[in-house]
């Protein structure tokens, strides 16, 4: 079984880029906190490639800033190419299936805060595929 629940923060804002077919794909660092002793006060960050497929990447970027805490849920894909210098380079990198938005938007220039409770998933909004050569990056 292949899994992944993070809870984050965005380390910056969202950009949604096209493949050749028109399929919208989104990739973003996530950032997570972790414990690195018994002393609750010790954290460091580790930063997560996130990739976010068709309308779920659309809706991430309308609605996602830097600093905004989502909960992911996906799967872990590695996969390599072949850098400049002709060296081949792996990443790992997670595939989001489901986001549910955390914590508090604030709407009409800072004046009113709105739960934003919501869950979207990626099979809701009919997520294809793609394969390496659509990645826009």
């Amino acid at each position: 079984m292949n899994k992944v629940i993070l809870a984050v923060r965005l380390t910056k804002d969202i950009e949604v880029k096209y493949t050749q077919t028109g399929k919208a794909v989104a990739r973003f660092i996530l950032a997570v906190n972790r414990r690195v002793s018994k002393d609750k006060e010790k954290q460091q960050a580790d930063f997560i490639p996130i990739i976010v497929w068709n309308k779920l990447a659309e809706v991430c970027s309308k609605y996602l800033t830097k600093g905004s805490q989502i909960l992911v849920e996906g799967h872990l894909q590695t996969r390599d190419y072949m850098a400049q210098d002709g060296s081949k380079r792996y990443v790992t990198e997670v595939i989001a299936q489901e986001l549910e938005f955390m914590g508090s938007k604030v709407i009409a220039g800072n004046e009113q805060l709105q739960n934003q409770e919501q869950n979207i998933s990626q099979e809701e909004i009919t997520q294809d595929t793609a394969t390496d050569e659509e990645i826009p990056f």
